[in-house]
């Protein structure tokens, strides 16, 4: 792996393209130009991209002979790359057994498998209140999770350095050296410019968005590294890895510190022209309201509208005021008075559901999703989960009595983990691309 003050590197980084983001360069328009022959180099590349997607799709450990079989390639060719892709770590030989009751007389067949732990990713979930950080390998399975809490008041160069600290822990506690991150992702609240370098607007963290996270992640991992909005995250980790992976028209709705949205159509993430799509708030209502059902609780009077939240009594901006404290707690008390059976605070929730699906109505019409799936943050324990079923519920009910064709609403099967889980498939999406087309390459120096 390439270190930061290696100039390739940095000239890869400022090239990579993240493919569940923004592309710039495609929106800009194509051009027509003309096809670029191949060359050696490259034809190679592509062919031990063909020989290490054929590894990875196999059930077993496939032979040298499958693979050819496989990719159509000469044995001879296959067992150069095959070579190649063990060199870099890739893949690695695995011990054939013999037949039941047979001896060999000669050598085993040589087998292969991928070696997910060749490489890592790294995922973080910035919040005004906590920092986490998680690895996982290139299958996109999670090593290890760290979560660090912070003051709201921090800002933004310190809860950057904070940011560095807690990915440096979960890959201490991983055993991981930054040399074997081949990428990381960010997810953030606020609205983040095209092709996912920068924050543009936070109106909860103080001075977050002056800061250049992306550059600060970079030089301390090593490695190219992308910024996302939450929700977003949160979205494309339901429909990876949670309730939504059967539907590609989803919406899935962050409850927490903030109200906000990220939106699934056609199988991809929907950013909108400036990327904030998915910033909905509510009407009059502020999406900064602390942490708890703030957005979602009785009139507060005053317009605030979205991304320009109105600081409440006892709270400064990105503070951790009395009112801020206080919501939240009232909040908490509430969610397990539900979750208990008590009357008045079931009240409460179902009320919230309603306002919830009156609140989205015009945007369930113009999308017109076949899943809404409501995260589950607010809903942290097991014996909570009655709670987020009366949130459910009632804004199911209240949708099917607003909408021709209402769509099925669900609960999140990730909870508190969906932005890390979405951070994670950001970032893989990116190595995913070198390992399909130039695998080698992942670990250049």
């Amino acid at each position: 792996m390439a270190t930061t003050s290696d100039p390739q590197l940095a000239g890869a980084r400022r090239a990579v393209v993240w493919p569940l983001g923004d592309d710039p360069v495609a929106h800009a328009g194509a051009r027509v130009t003309s096809p670029s022959a191949v060359g050696v180099g490259d034809l190679r590349a592509a062919n031990a991209a063909a020989v290490l997607a054929a590894v990875r799709s196999a059930d077993r450990p496939p032979r040298l002979a499958a693979l050819a079989e496989a990719t159509k390639l000469s044995r001879p060719t296959v067992e150069v790359l095959v070579e190649d892709l063990v060199g870099c770590g890739l893949i690695e030989e695995v011990a054939a057994a013999p037949a039941q009751g047979l001896r060999s007389p000669g050598r085993p067949a040589r087998r292969f498998r991928f070696q997910p732990r060749a490489g890592f990713v790294v995922g973080v979930d910035v919040r005004a209140h906590s920092i986490t950080a998680c690895l996982a390998d290139l299958d996109g399975r999670l090593l290890t999770v760290k979560r660090r809490a912070v003051r709201a008041g921090l800002t933004g160069r310190t809860r950057a350095g904070a940011v560095t600290a807690t990915v440096r822990d979960a890959m201490e506690q991983a055993g991981v050296a930054a040399g074997r991150v081949c990428a990381a992702t960010i997810g953030t609240p606020g609205l983040v410019e095209r092709g996912n370098a920068r924050i543009r607007y936070v109106d909860h963290m103080k001075t977050w968005a002056e800061v250049d996270i992306v550059g600060v992640v970079s030089e301390s991992l090593g490695c190219p590294v992308a910024v996302e909005n939450d929700a977003n995250l949160a979205a494309l980790g339901e429909h990876w890895r949670g309730v939504g992976t059967a539907t590609t028209e989803m919406l899935f709705i962050l409850l927490g510190e903030r109200l906000g949205a990220g939106i699934i159509t056609g199988g991809r993430l929907l950013r909108g022209h400036h990327g904030a799509a998915g910033e909905i708030g509510f009407p009059g209502r502020s999406t900064a309201e602390g942490p708890g059902l703030g957005p979602l609780a009785g009139d507060r009077g005053g317009a605030a509208g979205p991304g320009r939240a109105r600081p409440q009594a006892g709270d400064r901006e990105g503070s951790d005021g009395p009112g801020r404290a206080q919501r939240s707690a009232t909040s908490a008390a509430v969610i397990a008075a539900a979750a208990d059976g008590d009357a008045d605070a079931v009240g409460v929730l179902e009320s919230a559901g309603r306002r919830l699906a009156e609140g989205i109505a015009p945007i369930l019409l113009a999308l017109d999703p076949a899943v809404v799936v409501l995260g589950t943050s607010l809903f942290p324990e097991p014996r909570l989960a009655p709670a987020a079923e009366l949130l459910r519920g009632a804004a199911e009910r209240r949708a099917a009595g607003l909408l021709v064709d209402p769509p099925e609403w669900r609960l999140s099967v990730l909870g508190d983990e969906a932005i890390l889980t979405g951070a994670v498939r950001f970032a893989l999406s990116a190595v995913d691309r070198i390992l399909h087309t130039k695998p080698t390459s992942l670990f250049d120096a």
